[in-house]
């Protein structure tokens, strides 16, 4: 058998330029595509008639994102966040976490502070911030 490399992350999203403003404009990620379709065939995936998407596609950190907003029957949004079972978020190593941060907080995402864990094997630390649609991002740096 092949074996399989990765292609993307489908990522469904509320607001397509939110979306964008934070992985590109605040995190550094390369919009690549942005359409928005209707096809025959998002209906039968969709299983209703009718569906129109916006999709994107951003390189980011290595990693591939495919962000899907339905535009014909808007998603209202994730409400309080609620972890369950599943992809709860993405993580990335960074040169600079100082810059980083201070990238984040410029683009208005509301980072956590800095956590520091000196204490481990290979010391890390990181910084948490959350997409529009509630993804959890780590920003980490090893310190040696």
């Amino acid at each position: 058998m092949e074996a399989l490399t990765t292609s993307h992350l489908i990522v469904y999203v509320t607001d397509t330029d939110a979306t964008l403003d934070f992985w590109c404009k605040g995190l550094g990620g390369e919009l690549e595509q942005d359409e928005e379709l209707a096809a025959p065939a998002l209906d039968a995936m969709f299983g209703r008639a009718g569906v129109r998407i916006r999709d994107t596609f951003i390189r980011i950190g290595g990693v591939r994102l495919h962000t899907i907003q339905t535009l014909d029957a808007p998603y209202s949004g994730p409400g309080p966040v609620k972890r369950q079972p599943g992809v709860e978020g993405l993580s990335f190593l960074v040169p600079d976490l100082e810059a980083a941060h201070a990238r984040a907080e410029a683009a208005g995402q509301q980072p956590t502070p800095i956590y520091a864990f000196d204490e481990i094997e290979r010391p890390v630390r990181m910084f948490f911030l959350d997409d529009p649609d509630g993804i959890r991002v780590e920003m980490m740096q090893y310190t040696r």
